[in-house]
C-alpha cells in the first residue's frame, strides 16, 4: 500500500488557516477587506481578550444573497476575480476566496447579512469547519461576522500567540492602517468595551491621520504630493523633529492596500539623508498609486507584500518625490514639542579655540543647481544610501539593491523656506537666539549649525577642487591589526579630505596633513570609530562619516560666547546651506517659539 495519503478537508482547512490566519490581527485585517470590497462606509470592530476571546466586524456594505453565504465558506469561493489572467490586474483587497473558510475552521463562527433588496437576512454558523446550521433572519442590510475562541481546536498555533496586549496592539496597528487607507469609510475599533479609534470617514486623509498619529504629531507632518512617469504619491511626511527608532509610524500603500516594503523603506530613508541621527526612522504615510500591472499583488499568503516589475524606478520616484516635499517645507520644529533622547543631547566636544571664529570666510553659496561631482570621480559611484539603511535591505533581490545608486545631494541647492535670521543674543553661550522678519522667536544650537555650514562648505571645495589644506607636526598613530588594515585600504580616501597618512611600519601611521580650517588634531578615538563604522562599508560611507566628523571637529563648540558679527554671519551661513533644519548627523539646529504659543503660554489667546 502507498504512503501517500489525500488529506481529509478539515485538516487541509487547518493548514490553509496556519497560512492565513496567523494571529487575531489577520482574522481583523481579512474580515475589513471584505467589507471594503463590499463597499462599506462604516465599519465597526470590536475584541475581546486580544482577539483570542471574540471579534466582531460589522459592516454597511452590500451584503450577500442567501445562495452565496453557505459558498463564501468554502475554499477557493470569491467573487472577485474569475480567472488567472485578473491576478494581472487586481483592484479589490481580497482575491483568493480563502479568508473565511480558513477563519471558520479554527474558530466557532458565525455570518449574518443582507442585501437591501432581500426582505430577510441569512445566518450562519460553523464550528471547527463544520457547518452547524444555516438559517433565516432578521438583520440590517451589510454583513456582521463574529469570531470566538480563536485556535480553540488548533493549541498548537495558540501556543504561539502572544500576550493579549500585544494582539490587541497588532490588532489596533492593522486597523489603524486600514483606516488610513480609506479615509472616506468611517472605522471604529472597541477594545473590551472601550472605543479606542474612530474615523470620521469624510474622504480627508489629514482627518483620518489626525486619528492615528494624533494632533500633536500631524503638526510636525508636511505634505506629500508628487507625479512621477511611473506613479504618483500623496501623503505626509515628518519633519526631523517627529522620529523614532523604530519604523512603527512608517505607513505605505501601494493602491490603496497596505504593505510593508523594504525598497520603500530604504528609498525614504535616503531622502532623510543628514536630516536624521543614526538609527532614526521618520513618521510617514505614503501613497503610491500606479498602473495594477506594474505590481504584483499575489506574493505572501497575507497580501501584506508585494513586488513590483520595475523596482529601480519605483526606488528612484519615491525618492525624488520624497526630496522635492522635504525641501519644499519648512523643517523647523516647534519649542514645546517633546523631543527624544536622540535630539536632546548636547554637542559632546571637547577644547576651545584660542581665537574667534570667522564666520565671514563661510562665502555664501551660489544659487545656481551645478551637479555637485564626487571627489573620486572615475574610482567609485556615488551611492546616497547609508550603510545602516544598507543593512536592512539584505534580503532584497539584487534588482532592488541596484536602485540604490543615487547621485550626492547638492549641496549648492538651498532651501527656501528657511528664515533670515536677526541675532538678538546668546543663551549659556551654547544658543543663539534670533528673531525672523516675521517677528517669531528662533533658538539656534551654534555648534549644530556651524556643523551644517562646514560640511557644506567641505564639499563645495572637494567639488571645486579647492580645499586648501596645511602640513602639520607629524602625528602617530598605533593602531590594532584589523584597524591598521582599514585604515591602508582607505589612505586614498583620507588623502582626498586632506587627511594624508604615511605607513610607519608594525600598524603605525603618521598624520602629515589635515585640511585648513580644522584646528584640532585628529583624535586616535575619533579615528578608530570611523573605520570601525565603515568596516563592512564601501568608499562612499567612510567618505561621508570622515566629512561629519571633520565638521564638528571644526565646528565652534558649546560654551563658547559669540560676538553679534559672529553670529550675524553664522546665522547667514546657515541659510545659505542645502538642509539648515539639521547638521550632517541629523540634529536639529533650529527650533522655533511663534508668536502663539508665547500668546498662549501668557494667556493673552
Amino acid at each position: 500500500m502507498g504512503r501517500i495519503l489525500l488529506l481529509d478537508e478539515v485538516t487541509a482547512n487547518k493548514i490553509a488557516a496556519g497560512e492565513v490566519v496567523e494571529r487575531p490581527a489577520a482574522v481583523i485585517k481579512e474580515l475589513v477587506e471584505n467589507a471594503l470590497d463590499a463597499g462599506a462606509t462604516r465599519i465597526d470592530i470590536s475584541i475581546a481578550g486580544g482577539g483570542l476571546e471574540s471579534m466582531r466586524v460589522a459592516d454597511n456594505g452590500a451584503g450577500m444573497a442567501a445562495e452565496d453565504v453557505p459558498l463564501a465558506l468554502q475554499r477557493h469561493a470569491t467573487s472577485k476575480i474569475q480567472c488567472a489572467e485578473d491576478l494581472t490586474r487586481v483592484t479589490s483587497m481580497g482575491f483568493r476566496g480563502e479568508a473565511l473558510p480558513s477563519i471558520a475552521a479554527v474558530s466557532r463562527f458565525r455570518l449574518v447579512s443582507r442585501r437591501a433588496e432581500d426582505m430577510a437576512g441569512t445566518e450562519i454558523e460553523v464550528e471547527g469547519g463544520k457547518t452547524l446550521q444555516v438559517t433565516e433572519t432578521g438583520c440590517p442590510v451589510g454583513t456582521e461576522v463574529r469570531v470566538e475562541d480563536l485556535f480553540y481546536n488548533t493549541p498548537a498555533r495558540l501556543k504561539f500567540t502572544k500576550s493579549q496586549g500585544a494582539e490587541t496592539a497588532r490588532i489596533t496597528d492593522t486597523v489603524q492602517r486600514l483606516a488610513l487607507a480609506w479615509p472616506n469609510v468611517s472605522f471604529s475599533l472597541t477594545v473590551n468595551g472601550k472605543n479606542t479609534l474612530v474615523t470620521p470617514g469624510n474622504g480627508q486623509l489629514a482627518d483620518a491621520a489626525g486619528q492615528v498619529l494624533g494632533g500633536q504629531n500631524m503638526r510636525q507632518m508636511i505634505p506629500l504630493d508628487w507625479q512621477g512617469e511611473l506613479l504618483s504619491l500623496h501623503g505626509f511626511l515628518a519633519k526631523p523633529a517627529l522620529s523614532r527608532a523604530n519604523r512603527n509610524l512608517q505607513f505605505f500603500f501601494v493602491n490603496k492596500r497596505p504593505i510593508r516594503s523594504p525598497l520603500l523603506s530604504d528609498a525614504l530613508q535616503t531622502a532623510y539623508q543628514t536630516l536624521l541621527p543614526r538609527n532614526r526612522f521618520p513618521a510617514a504615510i505614503v501613497f503610491v498609486e500606479m498602473d495594477t500591472s506594474e505590481v504584483d499583488v499575489n506574493v505572501h499568503p497575507a497580501k501584506r507584500e508585494v513586488r513590483f516589475s520595475r523596482e529601480r524606478d519605483i526606488y528612484r520616484q519615491l525618492l525624488a518625490g520624497a526630496k522635492a516635499a522635504l525641501r519644499q517645507a519648512s523643517l523647523i520644529g516647534e519649542m514645546g514639542t517633546p523631543h527624544t533622547a536622540a535630539f536632546r543631547e548636547t554637542a559632546a566636544a571637547t577644547g576651545f579655540y584660542d581665537q574667534a571664529i570667522d564666520f565671514d570666510r563661510q562665502k555664501k553659496l551660489p544659487q545656481d543647481n551645478v551637479p555637485l561631482q564626487s571627489p573620486f570621480a572615475g574610482k567609485r559611484e556615488a551611492d546616497a544610501v547609508p550603510a545602516e539603511i544598507k543593512e536592512t535591505t539584505e534580503t532584497l533581490e539584487p534588482a532592488a539593491a541596484e536602485t540604490k545608486k543615487e547621485p550626492t545631494e547638492d549641496v549648492r541647492e538651498t532651501t527656501h523656506n528657511f528664515p533670515r535670521l536677526r541675532p538678538i543674543g546668546q543663551y549659556r553661550d551654547t544658543y543663539i537666539l534670533a528673531q525672523s522678519e516675521a517677528g517669531e522667536l528662533y533658538v539656534v544650537d551654534q555648534h549644530a549649525a556651524h556643523e551644517r555650514v562646514l560640511y557644506d562648505q567641505l564639499k563645495r571645495e572637494l567639488s571645486d577642487g579647492t580645499l586648501p589644506v596645511q602640513d602639520v607636526i607629524p602625528q602617530t598613530f598605533e593602531l590594532d591589526p584589523l584597524t591598521a588594515a582599514a585604515l591602508l585600504k582607505s589612505l586614498n580616501i583620507f588623502a582626498e579630505l586632506g587627511l594624508r597618512f604615511e605607513t610607519f611600519g608594525n600598524n603605525i601611521f603618521i598624520l602629515r596633513s589635515i585640511p585648513m580650517f580644522f584646528r584640532h588634531c585628529l583624535n586616535q578615538d575619533d579615528l578608530t570609530e570611523i573605520l570601525a563604522s565603515a568596516a563592512d562599508a564601501d568608499n562612499t560611507h567612510l567618505f561621508e562619516k570622515t566629512l561629519q566628523m571633520m565638521s564638528c571637529k571644526g565646528a565652534v563648540k558649546a560654551h563658547q560666547s559669540l560676538d553679534p558679527k559672529e553670529m550675524s554671519a553664522l546665522l547667514n551661513n546657515l541659510a545659505e546651506t542645502s538642509q539648515p533644519h539639521t547638521c550632517p548627523h541629523g540634529r536639529p539646529t533650529v527650533l522655533v517659539l511663534t508668536e502663539q504659543a508665547v500668546a498662549r503660554n501668557f494667556r493673552r489667546q
